[in-house]
Order: structure tokens, then C-alpha cells, then sequence
């Protein structure tokens, strides 16, 4: 009797390990979406990992939806951006939210999967789809994509769909954007850079930046007719659709992540202090230890050395921003 006992706990602990194992295993590889948010500019980068030190997957442009799949942490979010999956630093995403309206390409991840009439597990079942069906994402809600297929709109729940690189535009579609592409780059002027996908969107504003050295330094100046050093910065970050706060103290509080002296690259922001305990001046690191900055009334925007001057002394901090 007691053998049979035995037995009888034995089988019933390895039923239930049995049960328990699929479900650990299938929460650790799929979640539900947790939302999407907009690129909050040209070049936003999705890394492979969360970290500045992680490669490059991928480039948003500005106001592109990135749907984030996991809210890591404060400082990163995964994300998938057109199929790409990796990792965006939360400050390049704005209006993060769990209902958004976007298109897509989908493909069902799971064996037989259920599209439902509303955003809920107990609605009607509009059809059941198989292991690698294509379908066009035109939303997600709370967790399920929008979804058009067969002559149907309906819902999915994202753990059973992965978002895809988007279909090869047609020749003829191709042409259009083409065209597209060249009407937009001749209604852009010297104070809108175009995007350059070749070139590092850091690299992009430290080359505009440096267009305006020369120009004058105006208390409270923003704009070519006169800089200071936070209307500069504040200025050149505009004009690739990239807001910073107005002031060089609120710049280092609120805009991007923070980075080491070592960690610098060209497009950082480079902080100061006349004091010793806050912020008083702000620049843009354009690389080989020099940063470009509306330094004074004297001078004007400048190209100044760290390693030469007050900067050796008063360093502050530096910010990441892209």
C-alpha cells in the first residue's frame, strides 16, 4: 500500500513538472507586446542589446512606430522596428502607449491560431490559421495586433504573431517613392540637413554644427542670427527633429542617457561647470577631444579643445542623445 502511494506522488509531482515546464520555457521566448511608440527622429538607433556599447541592427526615422515588445527597464526597451528585433534607449521614443494605429507585415508564429473578432481571448473565432501565414498588421491593442487577412479584420494576440520586414515595394511603387524622395530633397534648405543613411546620424549633426561656426554669440540666442551655448545645441538637434530642453542645465537633467568622458563620440553632448556644483555651459562633441559650442560674446561659436583651457578642470558630465 505504501509502494502504491509512492508511485501514485511520484507520477502525480511528474505531471506536474510536466505541466509547468512548456509554460516556463514558452514565457521565457514570447510575451505580449506591451505597446508601440514614435522614433522621436532621424537615425534612432535599435542596438542588439541594451547598452550604447551594442551594435547597430537597425535606424528609425523620425516618427517612425517602433512596437515595443518588453519595457526592459527605465533606460531601454526591446523593440520591434519592421521586423528587426533589438533594444532602443527610451529617451529616442515618444508617446509610448498600449493602442496604436500603424502598418505591418505579420507572420502567425504559433501551430493553429485563433483571429478573433475583438481584442479578447472569449471573442467569437473569425478563422484559424496556421504556422507561417502572412498577414497585414494595421494596429495593435492591448496586447493583440489589428489584423486584415482573407477579407477579415480582426485581432491576434501578439505572442502568437512576429512582426516581418515589410514586403519588397514593386517596380511601380518603387518609381513613386523615387519620386517622392526627389520632390522632398528639393524643398529642403540649409536649415533642414537631409538624412544621410550613410552616414552616422552623431556624424550628421556634428557637420551642421560646425556649418554654423562663426556665428555669434547672443544671450538667449537661438537661431543663426545669434547662440548661446544651450540655443546652439538646442538649435543644431532641431534641425534633425530631435527637441532638447531649452537650458544647459535642463539638457543634462532631461535628454538622453549618460556616458563617461572615455564613452564620447561625435553628437554627444558635452557638459561644463563654472562652479564646481551644476551645469553653467554645454557643447557638442565632434571627436579628437574637441567639441563645437557658442562659447562666448568674444568669440562667438567656436571650436575648443577638452584638453586645453577650463575643460580639463571643469568637466561636468556627458549625455548620449542618439
Amino acid at each position: 500500500m505504501k509502494i502504491i502511494k509512492k508511485i501514485t506522488v511520484i507520477l502525480l509531482l511528474i505531471t506536474i513538472v510536466s505541466t509547468l515546464l512548456p509554460l516556463t520555457a514558452g514565457a521565457t521566448t514570447r510575451t505580449v507586446a506591451w505597446g508601440a511608440a514614435n522614433s522621436v527622429g532621424n537615425g534612432v538607433r535599435i542596438r542588439s542589446g541594451p547598452g550604447l556599447s551594442n551594435d547597430i541592427l537597425a535606424q528609425a526615422s523620425r516618427g517612425d512606430i517602433i512596437v515595443i515588445l518588453e519595457r526592459t527597464n527605465d533606460d531601454w526597451f526591446r523593440v520591434n522596428y519592421k521586423g528587426t528585433v533589438g533594444f532602443v534607449n527610451t529617451p529616442l521614443l515618444e508617446r509610448p502607449r498600449t493602442v496604436a494605429d500603424f502598418t505591418a507585415s505579420g507572420s502567425i508564429a504559433g501551430s493553429r491560431v485563433n483571429l478573433r473578432e475583438l481584442p479578447d481571448i472569449d471573442s467569437s473565432v473569425l478563422g484559424i490559421y496556421t504556422q507561417g501565414t502572412v498577414m497585414n498588421v494595421v494596429g495593435l491593442n492591448n496586447g493583440w495586433y489589428k489584423v486584415r487577412h482573407d477579407n477579415l479584420v480582426g485581432y491576434i494576440r501578439s505572442d502568437n504573431m512576429d512582426l516581418i520586414a515589410p514586403t519588397p515595394a514593386t517596380p511601380t511603387e518603387s518609381a513613386g517613392t523615387g519620386t517622392s524622395t526627389a520632390a522632398a530633397s528639393t524643398r529642403v534648405t540649409p536649415t533642414q540637413p537631409a538624412p544621410n543613411p550613410d552616414v552616422e546620424l552623431g556624424q550628421q549633426i556634428v557637420d551642421y554644427a560646425l556649418s554654423l561656426v562663426g556665428s555669434k554669440y547672443v544671450y538667449g540666442g537661438a537661431s543663426p542670427a545669434g547662440f548661446d551655448c544651450s540655443g546652439f545645441t538646442s538649435y543644431v538637434f532641431k534641425q534633425f527633429d530631435i527637441r532638447l530642453t531649452r537650458h544647459s542645465a535642463g539638457q543634462y537633467r532631461d535628454n538622453g542617457v549618460h556616458i563617461e568622458k572615455s564613452e564620447l563620440s561625435p553628437g554627444d553632448l558635452v557638459f561644463t561647470s563654472s562652479n564646481g556644483r551644476t551645469v553653467t555651459h554645454v557643447g557638442i562633441y565632434i571627436g579628437d577631444n574637441k567639441i563645437v559650442h557658442a562659447s562666448s560674446p568674444r568669440v562667438g561659436v567656436v571650436i575648443s579643445s577638452l584638453s586645453s583651457g577650463n575643460y580639463t578642470r571643469t568637466f561636468f558630465g556627458a549625455k548620449r542623445i542618439v
